[in-house]
């Protein structure tokens, strides 16, 4: 087979004339293209789905919720938490007569009772209200020369005013707190 017949035999096939596709690179980049779309497409709907939908923290909101916690007179109630962020975990609370009276962390009675404080509604409500006033201030409050800005973000239940869910994330530092109260029993309000 000479070298012509050998190129002709590559270039044909049964008598129909093959050519090299001069398209081949345009699909190339065609597929790359609509690859590269749809990952950022992906990105953004994932982006979408799970951005934060908990409205910014405002004084006001604050103390409007602060005045409807008050008002409801509620001292015995039971409620759970989940904690995301530093410091993951779940917390079961249980308040009688305005005191906390059983306090888990994921299932373990912490040793100070002082510390169970802080997660019922008036704990939570000073803690809110103590970070707004650093939020002011966000290096000297937290000790981080890098924090540049507070965001905080909060949702009150409407009836009674206690913090349903809480975000504080600290620009340029890593402090941040998420909590969300997944149950909420009130029991009898004070009389």
């Amino acid at each position: 087979m000479t070298n012509t017949e050998h190129e002709q035999s590559h270039d044909s096939y049964d008598g129909a004339s093959i050519t090299p596709s001069r398209f081949r690179p345009a699909a190339l980049i065609m597929g790359t293209l609509l690859g590269a779309m749809a990952v950022a497409a992906g990105l953004l709907t994932y982006a979408f789905l799970n951005r934060n939908t908990t409205p910014l923290l405002t004084r006001a909101e604050y103390e409007a919720a602060a005045d409807r916690w008050n008002a409801s007179g509620l001292t015995d109630y039971n409620l759970d938490l989940a904690l995301a962020g530093n410091r993951p975990g779940k917390i079961h609370v249980e308040v009688r007569d305005g005191q906390a009276t059983k306090m888990e962390r994921d299932g373990v009675v912490p040793r100070q009772e002082r510390t169970w404080y802080y997660w019922t509604v008036p704990g939570m409500m000073d803690t809110i209200a103590e970070e707004l006033e650093m939020a002011e201030s966000p290096a000297q409050s937290f000790n981080a020369s890098g924090a540049s800005e507070v965001i905080q973000r909060a949702e009150f239940d409407p009836t009674y005013g206690y913090p349903r869910k809480y975000d504080r994330v600290v620009l340029g530092a890593d402090f941040e707190t998420h909590w969300e109260v997944t149950k909420f029993e009130p029991l009898s309000p004070k009389k």
